[in-house]
């Protein structure tokens, strides 16, 4: 998949609903991926050409993340199990009705998701 960023980190709060925990996602930049940005501000000095510095590690709220995944903007994925195989994460909707990420091999809730390090 073309433009795909690894997701090695997520923000998480307190709550009980495991769909709605994760508050954000993060990951490093990699090399001739451009990472996403959420801020329209920034994006619109990169259109006009300003140079605007790399942070090493990028970070995106949930319903960012998700939008940019419905549009089409982002394709996000994680390494899995012992082997670091790729799994890629989809959009899904929880059954009240609410969109959220989750991997390819999780069943419903965001497990392989809610398993990775907190992001500092």
């Amino acid at each position: 998949m073309k433009n795909a960023l690894l997701i090695d980190c997520v923000s998480k709060d307190d709550r009980l609903n495991p769909y709605e925990r994760i508050q954000r996602i993060g990951g490093p930049n990699t090399p001739d991926v451009p990472a996403p940005d959420a801020s329209t501000f920034v994006a619109g000095l990169r259109r006009r050409g300003f140079a605007v510095s790399e942070r090493p590690r990028w970070s995106l709220a949930l319903a960012d993340a998700i939008q940019g995944v419905v549009n089409g903007q982002w394709n996000f994925y994680i390494y899995f199990g012992a082997h670091q195989e790729i799994v890629y994460v989809e959009v899904a909707k929880s059954p009240s009705g609410c969109l959220y990420l989750k991997t390819e091999i999780d069943r419903d809730t965001p497990d392989e998701l809610l398993f990775l390090p907190e992001c500092r």
